[in-house]
């Protein structure tokens, strides 16, 4: 039975009702076409959905990925939660589409709601750099702009996901176990800790992430180097989750370095280094102290911090400095992108990694003495 041309709302329900797999796949992507654009509460429009809902559980993984396809079309709020059903699917390929319709789906909210709250700072950035280089220079960042933006969105999708499915299976786990009989409490217990780690560890994430994107009002001010590097290693050591062994921090920099900077923020890039460097050590023998200097260099200040922790392979510096890339149990992967963020996009700076496995890394941030980055 094919499915050629419009067909009335009788038909496609039967069509999606048919054994037939086959022409159950053709009736959702008619489905799809009927439902794009449509209000919800329409009561025809509804029953369709509804049919869809079901479909998402179909044996053929055709089926199902086609519903994930059409879920990326419609306004439904039922839809999100079959998406993220079929984001945990057996198949590859229909986890796939579920991903690419949560985003689509994103970009449709995104789009409505916050372009509209964001327009007018954003027409004003692209306005200036229209003045400043054409039109053509505002469309190639405004494109550069969409690509990052999508970029973040999906690599942020996949690292929640990753995070809610061990989540939905302990959650699932306890459900059996309050469900059978003589379950041990101990055992409740240990699974609902479980839980509540994996809960915590997506709590990190996002307001990592926060950190991430926040645009603070910087408050450039003229700062004493060395007191700015003992409040970050500090709070790095106060940070440290392990403070039965840990290292600790020598900084040798003269009190005569003063350097235009925002505090708060040199702070936090500082910390998210330092406690890096602290937490190198979890599995080496010696604990030879963290080592932090800093030298003028004519115009420029340069910070180094070297420690003798595990040291890292090539393919881990270049992971270290790349979002939501951890080797840590409990990392988020937005430390050190965040501190290249605060040293370069907000001082104008730069942020280095050096480092062997085995040995120990070193870490150089060059920072302008004086404030020059140019401001909107």
């Amino acid at each position: 039975m094919a499915i050629e041309g419009a067909m009335s709302r009788r038909d496609l329900m039967a069509a999606l009702d048919a054994p037939d797999w086959s022409v159950a796949l053709q009736a959702v992507a008619a489905a799809d076409t009927r439902i794009r654009g449509s209000m919800v509460g329409d009561p025809e429009i509804e029953e369709i959905v509804a049919k869809l809902v079901t479909l998402a559980g179909h044996t053929k993984w055709e089926v199902r990925r086609a519903v994930a396809n059409a879920a990326a079309h419609a306004s439904h709020p039922i839809f999100e939660t079959v998406l993220a059903t079929l984001a945990l699917d057996d198949n590859s390929r229909v986890r796939q589409a579920a991903e690419q319709a949560s985003l689509r789906r994103r970009d449709s909210r995104h789009a409505s709601t916050l372009g509209k709250q964001h327009e007018d700072r954003i027409n004003s950035i692209l306005d200036d750099i229209e003045a400043r280089f054409g039109g053509r220079g505002r469309d190639a960042v405004k494109r550069a702009a969409e690509q990052i933006a999508n970029t973040f969105a999906r690599e942020l999708y996949h690292e929640v996901i990753k995070l809610l499915s061990p989540l939905a299976v302990s959650a699932e786990r306890l459900r059996t176990q309050l469900s059978a009989a003589n379950v041990p409490a101990e055992a409740l217990a240990q699974e609902a800790d479980r839980i509540g780690r994996r809960v915590a560890q997506l709590r990190a994430v996002l307001d990592a992430m926060r950190a991430y994107t926040a645009q603070p009002a910087l408050g450039i001010k003229t700062e004493v180097l060395r007191e700015v590097i003992q409040e970050a290693s500090s709070v790095a050591l106060e940070s440290d989750g392990d403070k039965s062994r840990r290292p600790s921090i020598e900084i040798n920099v003269p009190s005569s370095i003063l350097v235009d900077i925002s505090r708060a923020r040199l702070v936090q890039a500082l910390t998210n280094v330092l406690l890096n460097a602290v937490e190198s050590y979890r599995d080496v023998d010696s604990l030879k102290p963290i080592e932090v200097s800093a030298d003028l260099q004519g115009a420029l200040v340069a910070i180094t911090v070297e420690d003798s922790g595990c040291g890292m392979s090539a393919e881990a510096q270049r992971d270290a400095l790349t979002l939501f890339a951890t080797s840590k149990p409990n990392g988020t992967g937005f430390g050190l992108p965040l501190a290249v963020k605060i040293v370069e996009s907000e001082h104008g700076g730069r942020l280095s990694i050096e480092s062997i496995k085995g040995r120990g890394t070193i870490i150089r941030i060059v920072i302008p003495k004086h404030d020059r980055v140019d401001r909107p």
